[in-house]
């Protein structure tokens, strides 16, 4: 009975969470839609420099609110840090920028990691509270170019890496074409393959995120494929300086459409930018969308855990209950022979003054 107790304060911890997760990315959206009406007008060619100038300023100060609502929290622990819960997820950096004469956010860089806040609300279920931020405040599609051409890699000894958490097992000989086959054969939301031109490694995320990759139990795989920075086999940002590095977050966009009004590229305003925001918009809708089928869940579990509990609670009933009227019943009637046989003892062993005179 305990267990089903502990399922359920889960599921209201779990609930709480997912609220405050829906609140902040809610606030989100409509952020993010006042941008774009900044981006369109903008966009457009009879504002003035000034005008654009005053919609990077409020871009700004927008940035900020995405920024405070990013690194919200729950009991203590931050919402999308990923298991990083005591990490602050999102760190702005603040300097100069060209085309105004006052500091403002140059970089907002992701600290956490890709895990999920998972609950077990029923015996070996768990549900995912809230996602990391590298997939909730993300805009594009992530994307890795390296340079190392791989038409004669071949591996020289099984290696293992971790991609989003989850290990790709290689084997010795398997070359470029396998490693990408084991890559796309694998649960992981990125698709491998490799440059025409250039012979060297892509990977692209299907859905908006940052790639989380590295090389583990001593193996060095994406070092040498050219993927992730030597000697650094599996930490935050430890992409190769040689790679190409696309797909940035909502923060990189507003940052870009901010620093593009300011220097009155209309082009980039329009096209650019203008698409990175629908892309951030298309994200976050398809996450608030997830969060909503998540109460449905966790209403099912709750009503499922709460007839469990009146069912075992009846069952239990049943076996350590007692009549009350048989148990009176038999309690009299142990009474009575405990009484009877008192008064028996006490006429046996009765004794007299002849006793003692003996």
């Amino acid at each position: 009975m305990h267990k089903i107790d502990q399922y359920q304060r889960n599921i209201q911890d779990a609930e709480g969470e997912r609220g405050l997760v829906e609140s902040k990315l809610s606030s989100t959206i409509e952020i993010l839609q006042r941008v774009r009406e900044l981006a369109v007008q903008g966009a457009n060619g009879i504002y003035t420099d000034e005008d654009r100038k005053k919609m990077a300023v409020e871009v700004d100060q927008l940035l900020r609110d995405v920024v405070l609502n990013a690194n919200s929290k729950f009991k203590g622990d931050f919402l999308f840090s990923g298991n990083q819960k005591y990490t602050k997820p999102f760190e702005t950096l603040e300097g100069g920028v060209k085309g105004i004469n006052e500091s403002m956010i140059k970089e907002v860089r992701y600290l956490g990691d890709n895990g999920k806040h998972m609950r077990e609300v029923d015996g070996e279920e768990y549900i995912a509270a809230s996602k990391p931020g590298s997939e909730v405040f993300w805009a594009d599609q992530f994307q890795i170019y390296s340079s190392v051409n791989t038409r004669d890699f071949r591996i020289t000894q099984d290696q293992t890496i971790i991609i989003d958490g989850n290990k790709i097992n290689f084997k010795a000989g398997d070359n470029a074409y396998a490693i990408v086959d084991k890559i796309n054969q694998s649960p992981v939301a990125v698709n491998a393959s490799l440059d025409m031109v250039t012979g060297g490694l892509i990977l692209k995320s299907t859905k908006p995120h940052k790639i989380e990759l590295g090389d583990i139990e001593g193996g060095t795989l994406l070092q040498d494929l050219g993927i992730i920075e030597k000697g650094r086999p599996y930490e935050p940002d430890n992409y190769s300086p040689t790679a190409t590095v696309f797909g940035g977050s909502i923060f990189d966009v507003m940052i870009g459409l901010r620093d593009s009004m300011l220097q009155n590229n209309q082009e980039d305003i329009g096209s650019r930018f203008l698409g990175g925001i629908d892309g951030a918009l298309d994200n976050l809708t398809y996450h608030i969308a997830e969060t909503g089928s998540l109460q449905v869940r966790l209403n099912y579990l709750n009503d499922r855990l709460t007839d469990d509990k009146l069912s075992y609670t009846e069952t239990l009933s049943k076996v350590e209950d007692i009549d009350i009227a048989e148990a009176i019943t038999e309690l009299k009637q142990l009474e009575f022979a405990h009484t009877a046989s008192l008064s028996a003892l006490a006429k046996t062993t009765k004794t007299s003054l002849i006793d003692f005179l003996r």
